[in-house]
């Protein structure tokens, strides 16, 4: 049996390269089968978090989102090829199971995720947004007015903050060689527009306070944005926003029910 076996090494070599094969093709599957089992964890995740807010909401009926189907991954790529950007990974998982509604008219102070999260296509980049919102906050990021700005937005915005102040003091620097006022305009500069989006409006609350829910492209935190007083906060995770929602449904119930009652949608 040896000296056939060394008459004929290609049997030897087709043996090992069968057991090699075989231990390639079970890892290989093995792998896919966790890639299958941490997407359907994630989906399983995005899905109890909103069952648990609609859940608490029953009373309102109106505020709940049980009846609105999410977006699918095509939907979600044309959207992040058209602003430039990769949506977090947990952002993308909690749209598939529901996408938002249209502004509702003056908007609500609850700060509820099924009624003020907008549709993905009505989501648009905060360094864009006019009147004067974006300038506001690169302005007190700029003067360190860590009172008015979450401490996290200043990583978050980085890039945009950088070429902000860029401006501004190339705007002095004109001044002092002009011997005459120049004023720095954000709406025409364009080493700051070209940048590639980094806080993005996926949400709108209450219109008499401006209120806007910002994503972090770079970190995934989100914030809330009350630009009309103005205050910038740190909400959290997507998890923290419906854990907020919930506390209000509980604490804030006859005001929600008022609210529900009085408003058509």
């Amino acid at each position: 049996m040896v000296y056939k076996a060394f008459l004929q090494p290609g049997c030897i070599l087709r043996k090992i390269l069968t057991v090699h094969t075989n231990t390639f093709n079970m890892a290989t599957s093995e792998i896919n089968d966790s890639i299958t089992s941490r997407t359907r964890s994630k989906s399983t995740t995005s899905a109890k978090l909103w069952n648990q807010l609609n859940d608490v909401l029953e009373y309102v009926p109106k505020f709940q989102n049980k009846d609105r189907s999410g977006v699918d991954e095509k939907t979600i790529q044309r959207i992040e090829s058209k602003l430039g950007i990769i949506l977090p990974n947990e952002i993308q998982d909690v749209i598939k199971i529901h996408d938002g509604r249209d502004h509702i008219f003056c908007g609500l102070n609850h700060r509820l995720a099924t009624t003020d999260l907008l549709p993905i296509e009505k989501w648009r980049p905060y360094e864009n947004e006019s009147p004067g919102y974006a300038d506001l906050l690169f302005e007190c990021l700029a003067q360190k007015k860590d009172v008015l700005v979450d401490k996290n937005l200043r990583n978050d915005v980085q890039d945009h903050l950088a070429a902000y102040i860029d401006g501004i003091t190339n705007a002095e620097q004109q001044s002092k060689n002009k011997k005459k006022k120049i004023s720095y305009q954000l709406d025409k500069d364009e080493a700051f527009h070209a940048l590639p989006c980094e806080l993005l409006i996926i949400g709108e609350g209450m219109d008499d306070y401006g209120e806007q829910y910002l994503l972090s492209i770079r970190s995934g935190r989100i914030y809330l944005g009350l630009q009309t007083i103005p205050n910038w906060i740190l909400i959290g995770t997507f998890a923290d926003w419906i854990k907020m929602g919930i506390e209000a449904a509980k604490q804030e119930k006859e005001d929600i029910q008022n609210s529900h009652d009085e408003i058509e949608i």
